[in-house]
């Protein structure tokens, strides 16, 4: 807060704009005054500024006038700071620091496992077993009661509590008699106070980050504030059983709908191919499944992976069993449909229940199984084309960046034909958690799952419950009446076969991920009421089928755009356009939407894209500058390398059309990344640093990324099919056995505009054709981008 001799009354002026300008980049706010200034021969201006990272934070602020001794008010704030740190707590952990874990195997490989595999029912197989290997670890890594509580600073060593005691006696004298010597001796001995608190921190610093795996080093970087906050902090007023209640609440579908919803489905034609069987699931698949889920949560069993990975070889024929059991009988272990929930605050101090989300905690094993069974599902339903081509969500070779591309593809198409693109956001409330059980279990039947499948799918689905759980507190059980699993491994892949159907009436283009549907059609200007109009009965359809279905829209965060060039949205403004409903709900006309994470303005711009990319990484990096001194380069270019490159790089390949001002923002802030890394001052050259890291400027670490999604799009055989079609080999243009035909260049299609001509496509492949044939030849996507990597490098050093 200040004053910034720049009048924010007259926010229009080139200097309050720029000021502005800077202040947005940074992510900072400023709060609303009166005029701070005041003379009686000029108008009063408003120079003094109050400005926040956080506004919610806020209490109260303002000004008071002081005309006895300035012309600027007085503006004061009030900040909401945290409450005093809690109490200790007290947890049950394992004890593994100490294990025999040749012991351990030694006496699991002595266990009976008689009473799981002579076990009538499932459950019965999954209680032998929890308990035969809750029995063995209570042998070896006996739970034990863990006392949490803030102790005294890591770093603080006896010679630095004999330092800050010298530095506070210095003081005390200082005080007493405030003489020059008295003076010099405080500053000489807090100066090596201080010097020595630098140096115990950084050495504290370095042990823990040097030796350390990489989990390890990212847990400790939590502990100081570096990362994303995984614990939920929230009031106490807020109840477990509340949350709870808030979490399964949901409007059930009522009986009457859903039965003539299955009416409808069993009335429509079914694709002509083969029942979908369940295979019995191999051992060696297992442990591969086991080995590769790395989530170390505990479920509602006990049972973590650790416990599992130790004993591994001796209880997989044991987990074949249960496995294969479970898919031939048609029933799900009911323990495993139980799962804690732990909150999510969705803002900083949350107060309610609906500010937090839920994350499910589901037992290891109930994952493991999960996973085999989403294998064969998947394969089956990529084998047959029964999911939409435009489903992104949750498909390998699909991503929410293919997504963009295709989306922003098709909008610069549009343009090139001199029309508008009318594009429409629909937003599902709470979407995963309202899927009605009886219609998913209709929609698979559809999907040719054999009747054997669909009581184990039933069994799956229903009778689940949840608790939310937060350290050793538990709120009451709840039973779910509907929604997929909340964590499961299945749940998305059931989730897109259940909203699959939407698609099937609509009249305009659409694109999903998940349950993100775009809706979009073009048109000329002329005819842009044309356009409105099939998007409002696409509209409609949707809301008389999430009604049919049980799903949900919420229209007030909904968003539509008008896309086209500075010329045509020019135009609409003086054009006459008709309201875009949801269920009566007006949907306002935005000018700029946030799509999957990317934010797209009426014109292409990408102007507030780089300015909001801008606010996270400054604020990141200010996060960041408070250890710029305890942390070595290498640890500081891995946070950088974590945390802000994927800030600035998602989404890039949709925007090679940066103006020249965007792209040099983008330069500042990887520059500002190096200069961190290193300590450097604010003018300091960067390049020979960005060499050392071996690092790509922006330019071409976007085409770097480009030349690689190219790579998959023609090269692997999960890639999108979507985006295949804008890519057609030079030799397959003509039938002439030509040089060129086993180079692999691609044609370059014909296009008149300059966005057109910056699309993915068109830049990708001008990239691509300009590679040595020896890197388009790559036999994989890793040597590709490493082959890609220094050629560019290379071609960087030979210009400069």
């Amino acid at each position: 807060m200040g004053d910034f001799n720049t009048d924010l009354l007259t926010p229009h002026s080139s200097r309050s704009s720029k000021l502005l300008h800077i202040v947005e980049s940074v992510g900072l706010h400023i709060l609303p005054l009166q005029a701070t200034h005041h003379n009686v021969d000029v108008e009063d201006t408003w120079l003094d500024l109050i400005l926040t990272s956080a506004p919610s934070l806020v209490f109260s602020h303002g000004q008071h006038f002081a005309p006895a001794f300035s012309y600027h008010d007085l503006i004061f704030i009030s900040y909401v700071l945290k409450p005093p740190k809690p109490p200790a707590k007290t947890l049950h952990m394992r004890c593994f620091g100490r294990l025999d874990v040749e012991k351990l195997c030694m006496d699991a490989s002595k266990i009976n496992w008689n009473s799981v595999v002579s076990a009538s029912t499932v459950d019965e197989k999954i209680e032998a077993l929890n308990e035969a290997i809750l029995r063995l670890y209570d042998v070896h890594a006996p739970i034990k009661k863990v006392k949490l509580k803030r102790p005294p600073a890591p770093w603080m060593t006896i010679g630095v509590r004999i330092a800050m005691r010298r530095r506070d006696r210095a003081f005390g004298k200082f005080r007493k008699d405030r003489c020059d010597e008295n003076w010099t001796l405080y500053k000489v001995a807090r100066n090596r106070c201080n010097q020595m608190i630098r140096n115990a921190k950084r050495r504290f610093i370095l042990s823990n980050i040097s030796s350390s795996s990489p989990a390890n080093i990212w847990k400790f970087l939590g502990t100081l504030g570096i990362g994303k906050r995984q614990r939920c902090e929230f009031q106490k007023t807020i109840g477990l059983d509340d949350i709870n209640f808030h979490f399964v609440s949901n409007s059930p579908l009522d009986h009457q709908t859903k039965r003539l919803t299955i009416e409808h489905l069993m009335g429509l034609p079914r694709p002509d191919i083969d029942l979908f069987q369940f295979s019995p699931v191999a051992m060696d698949e297992i442990k591969k499944t086991i080995l590769s889920i790395k989530s170390n949560a505990v479920g509602c069993d006990n049972i973590s992976r650790r416990m599992i990975i130790f004993i591994l070889d001796h209880i997989l024929p044991v987990i074949s069993h249960i496995i294969n059991f479970s898919l031939d009988s048609g029933d799900f272990p009911s323990l495993w449909r139980k799962a804690y929930v732990i909150p999510l605050q969705k803002i900083t101090n949350p107060t309610l229940s609906n500010h937090l989300r839920p994350i499910s905690i589901l037992p290891f094993l109930s994952k493991v199984f999960e996973a085999c069974v989403h294998k064969q599902l998947s394969q089956f339903i990529s084998c047959h084309n029964l999911l939409s081509p435009l489903q992104s969500g949750f498909r390998p070779g699909h991503s929410t960046v293919s997504a963009l591309l295709k989306v922003t593809g098709d909008i610069r198409a549009g343009i090139e034909d001199t029309k508008v693109t009318v594009l429409v956001l629909v937003d599902f409330s709470n979407a995963f958690n309202t899927i009605s059980h009886d219609l998913l279990i209709s929609i698979l039947s559809l999907s040719m799952v054999s009747p054997e499948a669909l009581d184990w799918f039933s069994s799956y689905l229903r009778g689940r419950q949840q608790s939310v759980r937060i350290d050793e507190l538990s709120s009451s059980w709840l039973d779910l009446h509907a929604g997929v699993p909340q964590g499961g491994i299945l749940s998305p892949l059931l989730f897109s076969i259940f909203i699959n159907l939407i698609t099937q009436d609509l009249q305009s283009a659409y694109h999903l991920y998940a349950d993100d549907l775009q809706l979009y059609t073009q048109a000329s200007i002329d005819n842009i009421s044309t356009a409105m109009d099939i998007i409002n009965r696409d509209l409609e359809y949707i809301k008389n089928w999430s009604d049919r279905f049980g799903l949900v829209v919420n229209p007030s965060k909904c968003q539509a755009i008008i896309i086209g060039s500075r010329r045509m949205i020019h135009r609409l403004k003086t054009v006459a356009l008709p309201p875009i409903f949801f269920n009566s709900t007006g949907i306002q006309l935005c000018s700029t939407v946030k799509d999957l994470g990317l934010l797209i303005d009426s014109t292409l711009s990408w102007k507030d894209q780089a300015t909001t990319v801008s606010q996270k990484v400054t604020g990141t990096l200010r996060s960041l500058y408070r250890l710029k001194n305890f942390l070595p380069s290498a640890i500081k270019a891995m946070l950088v390398q974590s945390l802000i490159f994927p800030l600035i790089d998602y989404g890039d390949v949709c925007y090679f059309d940066l103006n020249a001002d965007l792209l040099n923002k983008y330069h500042r802030l990887l520059n500002n990344c190096i200069r961190f890394i290193f300590n450097l001052r604010k003018y300091d050259h960067v390049s020979t640093y960005r060499s050392q890291l071996k690092w790509l400027p922006i330019r071409q670490r976007r085409s770097l990324r480009a030349l690689t999604t190219l790579y998959s799009i023609l090269m692997s055989p999960t890639s999108c099919s979507y985006l295949s079609p804008y890519f057609q080999l030079l030799s397959a243009s003509h039938e002439r056995n030509l040089r060129s035909t086993n180079n692999l260049l691609l044609l370059c299609p014909s296009h008149s505009s300059g966005l057109v001509h910056s699309s993915f496509h068109i830049q990708s492949i001008l990239l691509w054709n300009a590679l040595p044939l020896e890197i388009r030849t790559a036999s994989n996507r890793n040597a590709f981008k490493m082959k890609v990597r220094e050629y560019l490098t290379n071609k960087l050093a030979d210009s400069s």
